[in-house]
């Protein structure tokens, strides 16, 4: 922790009685000081209060990063880890190990053809990628919601187009064809 030690720490964060909402908003406070002395550059003394409040911004912060564990990057998730994941955590971290693989495709620790060029996706880094991406895709098959069809933005878009087509449609047949789609995919 940069020049703030425990104690301070420690005792700022019983200050905010261990309240992370309170933290929150003791956070927000500094923000807003900060951004309202960002407009009077012009002041005599704004140096020395730039550097107060800058200072307990960063005490404010080493508060919250010793109140609150530290997260678990997608990179180090484990079964268990993902099994505690719900559906919406489970499609982030799909998104976010599938950017890893992409930025480790081509990485040092890939293997070597005879003429020297990389093979794409032979990496330790790829490797372990794919095997948590699996892992995940699996949580989420678990996971997805049952008897609900899925259908993507474009066939609800075409499914509306049809729907506007049809001028001879009344509200009762429009709600009926709307829940034999959801059911069913049927216009």
């Amino acid at each position: 922790m940069t020049n703030i030690d425990m104690t301070q720490v420690i005792a700022k964060a019983a200050e905010l009685n261990n309240s992370i909402v309170e933290l929150n908003k003791a956070l927000k406070r500094i923000a807003s000081a900060k951004t309202r002395l960002n407009h009077s550059p012009g002041l005599p003394d704004y140096n020395a209060k730039m550097a107060a409040i800058l200072q307990e911004e960063q005490l404010l912060k080493n508060v919250r990063s010793y109140m609150t564990e530290p997260r678990k990057t997608v990179n180090d998730l484990t079964a268990e880890d993902i099994a505690n994941l719900n559906y919406d955590e489970v499609c982030r971290a799909i998104k976010a190990i599938q950017t890893k693989k992409t930025h480790t495709k081509y990485a040092e620790d890939c293997k070597r053809d005879e003429d020297g060029m990389f093979i794409p996706g032979s990496g330790a880094m790829f490797l372990e990628a794919c095997r948590i991406e699996d892992m995940l895709k699996d949580r989420r098959e678990e996971l997805a919601p049952t008897g609900s069809a899925k259908f993507s933005k474009a066939l609800l878009l075409e499914f509306i187009a049809t729907l506007r087509i049809c001028s001879d449609l009344d509200v009762t047949t429009c709600l009926d064809r709307i829940e034999a789609f959801v059911k069913g995919g049927e216009s």
